[in-house]
């Protein structure tokens, strides 16, 4: 038997309805991402699940907690499971972003991996959480993994062998709901992608470029 990642995509979290560049801003759930967490606990609690590991986000863990508390099981928090440090972007709405760095933002909707002032590109993410993730499908067991949007399009883009240099989010694969659920088998491969079968009513899923049109000399 080898190893399978269940990656959770946190539920609705304060910010998230705004589509506000949350990065490493530690926010909670809201009332509807507890009860999405709920039913990922549902969802999942029949699977032969050995470990719970999660981004030491508080949106995170509290998505994978009621699934551990249901399996017994404690919540390991990993750093390297992050969405991408946004810097000066972080809280602001995708029209701020784009009056503050008109250029940065235009090249970012065209698909570039953009550095964020003071923050990250998607390259350093992919790294720090294939690192994370590579050990644990090393073992032979099922590992749910509580992370982000951001490190989810790219475990599921590693997985799936397709091509991540630039912007994940104009990837072949798109964006994902909150409180998702990705599976990747051994391989790696991608099994999974972007599962909502345990949510009753699905949040607004639109990308993190809407609702923002480019504007000045880099459209």
């Amino acid at each position: 038997m080898a190893a399978t990642l269940v990656v959770v995509r946190h539920g609705d979290a304060e910010g998230n309805r705004d589509h506000r560049f949350l990065g490493h801003r530690d926010v909670p759930l809201t009332d509807s991402g507890r009860h999405q967490a709920k039913a990922i606990a549902d969802r999942l609690a029949d699977q032969d699940i050995t470990r719970v590991v999660s981004s030491d986000l508080t949106r995170c863990v509290e998505t994978v907690m009621p699934l551990a508390e249901r399996l017994d099981l404690d919540v390991v928090t990993d750093g390297r499971l992050r969405e991408i440090n946004n810097g000066e972007w972080t809280g602001l709405l995708p029209e701020e972003i784009a009056r503050k760095w008109p250029s940065l933002w235009g090249d970012y909707v065209r698909g570039s991996d953009v550095l964020r002032p003071s923050g990250e590109r998607w390259s350093d993410v992919a790294h720090r959480v294939v690192e994370a993730v590579n050990g644990m499908l090393a073992g032979e067991s099922t590992v749910v993994i509580g992370t982000h949007s951001g490190p989810t399009l790219t475990l599921a883009l590693w997985a799936a062998g397709i091509d991540s240099t630039g912007n994940i989010f104009r990837s072949r694969l798109g964006g994902l709901h909150n409180a998702s659920i990705t599976v990747i088998g051994p391989g790696p491969r991608l099994v999974s992608f972007n599962d909502v079968g345990h949510l009753g009513e699905l949040p607004d899923q639109r990308l993190p470029f809407s609702p923002v049109a480019l504007e000045g000399p880099s459209a």
